[in-house]
């Protein structure tokens, strides 16, 4: 009786031992794992490559010597080979080559004269049945052509803003005098935040704009801050400044006003790191953000690479200027017109405002 007791014991002991090596095997083969591997579709080698700290996908497609990429934010899927068929739509000097996946979405990678463009800017768009955004007027204020009403607009109007969104429209007066150079004016998650311009060579008030409300309010600063500044960045709502003049770092909190005088510091890929404030003012040196995507404008083409990644895409052309890159997203001018771009919107147009023909620098701001 007592062997069999044993027995039973050692036999559970051992079932149990088997149960936990299962789970762990289990938990093993479903976490998340880096890896690569190349396959064949069409005579299109793919690159299928997963990143599983930053938690995307990437893609590459070489097909004629010509390679082309597509980056997807995702979490870790368990199946491999992810792409299982491919439209391929050509002609002497061109492709499109469209991935189909049950799990994750893509769109059409196209190639002209062996340079990447964006679909939309492909000769071979019409075959590629995807309708394009058509803009449709839906008001005019002061003048302002409004087609699309998702953003909160800010429009400096030389002695204040014009205040553009889905709730209202108005004119936020600021300033007793006309100003042509407003470099200062910039952003936070929540609010716009301006110095104030009707002081000479420093300024101890800063006015901010509530994004979601257009409310304004001002600041007074404990400190005079020289006009010869800079912005490093911002994280949240603290604005990070370099007075040049003073060469010191301050820390101002749009959200309740508050500043401080702080230690040299910067922000590089979301990780503070210790810095000379002889650097910063040297260099110029401004905050990084993480991101997947970087979008450069040479020659008023802009271009799209991912992060680390030497591809590059042209996405818009006859651009103006760069008005805000937010993450995948990025607003820019063509002529007098407003226009905001991400690889799965497509892109679109915001705002037509005639002065922007003219005046543009430091006059669109948005959110």
């Amino acid at each position: 009786m007592v062997k069999q007791t044993v027995t039973n014991k050692k036999l559970k002991t051992l079932i149990i031992a088997m149960i936990i090596l299962f789970i762990i095997f289990i938990i093993f083969l479903i976490m998340p794992k880096n890896y690569t591997l190349e396959y064949k579709i069409k005579n299109v080698l793919i690159k299928e490559t997963y990143n599983k700290k930053d938690k995307n996908y990437y893609f590459t497609f070489t097909y004629n010597n010509q390679t082309l990429d597509y980056l997807i934010e995702s979490n870790h899927k368990q199946k491999r080979k992810l792409i299982e068929d491919l439209n391929l739509i050509k002609d002497d000097n061109n492709f499109c080559l469209t991935p189909s996946s049950k799990t994750l979405d893509f769109i059409p990678l196209c190639s002209n004269n062996k340079t990447n463009i964006y679909y939309n800017l492909s000769p071979l768009n019409k075959k590629l049945n995807i309708k394009k955004n058509e803009p449709k007027l839906l008001k005019t204020y002061k003048d302002i052509e409004i087609y699309n009403q998702n953003y909160n607009y800010f429009l400096w109007n030389y002695d204040g803003i014009i205040y553009l969104s889905k709730e209202e429209n108005k004119k936020i007066d600021i300033f007793n005098k006309e100003l042509y150079n407003t470099n200062l004016i910039t952003y936070t998650k929540n609010y716009l935040v301006i110095p104030n311009y009707d002081s000479n060579y420093t300024f101890n008030k800063y006015y901010t704009i509530e994004y979601k409300t257009g409310k304004l309010k001002h600041h007074n600063l404990k400190y005079d801050i020289y006009f010869d500044s800079y912005y490093l960045g911002y994280l949240k709502n603290k604005l990070y400044i370099i007075d040049n003049k003073e060469e010191t770092m301050y820390e101002f909190n749009a959200k309740n006003g508050e500043i401080y005088k702080i230690k040299p510091k910067i922000l590089n890929h979301n990780e503070w790191q210790k810095v000379n404030i002889k650097t910063l003012i040297n260099k110029n040196k401004k905050f990084t953000y993480k991101t997947n995507y970087e979008y450069t404008l040479k020659d008023h083409n802009i271009y799209l690479n991912y992060y680390n990644k030497k591809i590059k895409t042209l996405i818009a052309q006859d651009i103006t200027d760069i008005v805000r890159i937010k993450d995948q997203d990025i607003f820019y001018l063509k002529n007098d017109s407003l226009y905001h771009f991400n690889l799965t919107t497509q892109e679109e147009k915001l705002l037509t405002y005639f002065e922007w023909n003219f005046n543009y620098n430091n006059m669109i701001y948005l959110d």
